[in-house]
């Protein structure tokens, strides 16, 4: 497992279609909102504050650098297969469950870098700039909590995919997901927007670091009335699954998603099983 972590790691970090699709995408995303992300927490009553700010940044690039993340995950999986690799490896001692956890956990990590380095880059400049040294720890503490089990679960889901599909068909389903799944306002359609399902979700950051008494202005996503109590959206569908935000349903949350990358590994590795006996 953790000799196909560690090549699975090296051989994505290596790939410069990672660097180009995130610059260009990132590009995008600073282009688009550059007055917020520049003067990040602009509305906040009290002047800046390092957590609201570190959530506005986390929120910005979650937006959509993640349809990036997914997308470059779509073909990894399924590589060895392509390549005529599978009988051969499974020449060598490593177990077939041992190379998934490890190409799943090294092709996530990898992919993953070019995120974490924008995201903890703007912490860094924030920290500098403004002279709060705590957007670093509010930064390291939301990567932890509040994006990567987000991200765990996605890498399940996009490696998993292209088995019952073209990697192609996969992405192209997989951006609607994400703008049906995680932008979309739930009174628009029924969606799993703002959902305990919804791996961008801010339950952790209204939930568990409180983000409602510090309350900020982000242009780019729309609150409910009230603004301040992330939970059920008045008149939409599938608000049961929309908790009002508190500790408990913030590590609900983070549990769901460890929870949905773990049944679909295993449902992968059942089908893998089947498919290549």
């Amino acid at each position: 497992m953790i000799a196909t972590l560690r090549y699975e790691f090296r051989m994505q970090l290596r790939r410069p279609v990672l660097w180009i699709v995130y610059g260009l995408v990132y590009a995008a995303t600073v282009a688009a909102f550059s007055h917020t992300y520049v003067d990040l927490n602009l509305g906040h009553n009290e002047g800046h504050d390092p957590k609201v700010a570190m959530v506005d940044s986390a929120t910005l690039l979650m937006s959509l650098l993640p349809i990036v993340y997914g997308c470059l995950l779509a073909d990894r999986l399924i590589r060895d297969r392509r390549l005529g690799m599978t009988d051969v490896l499974d020449t060598t001692p490593a177990a077939r469950t041992g190379r998934l956890i490890g190409k799943y956990l090294g092709t996530c990590a990898a992919t993953a870098v070019p995120l974490v380095i924008v995201y903890l880059g703007r912490a860094v400049v924030y920290t500098v700039t403004e002279g709060a040294p705590a957007a670093l720890g509010w930064s390291v503490a939301l990567l932890v909590t509040a994006v990567i089990p987000g991200l765990l679960s996605v890498g399940a889901f996009a490696l998993a995919g292209p088995l019952l599909m073209p990697p192609l068909l996969f992405r192209v389903l997989f951006v609607v997901y994400w703008f049906w799944g995680t932008l979309i306002p739930a009174t628009m359609m029924p969606t799993l927007s703002r959902s305990i399902l919804s791996p961008s979700s801010q339950y952790v950051a209204y939930g568990l670091f409180d983000l409602g008494h510090s309350l900020t202005y982000l242009p780019y996503v729309i609150l409910p009335p009230g603004g301040e109590v992330y939970g059920p959206w008045e008149g939409a569908a599938l608000n049961v699954l929309r908790p009002e935000a508190s500790p408990a349903v913030a590590l609900l949350w983070i549990a769901v998603m460890i929870a949905l990358a773990a049944a679909v590994l295993l449902l992968t590795r059942l089908h893998t099983a089947r498919t290549e006996s």
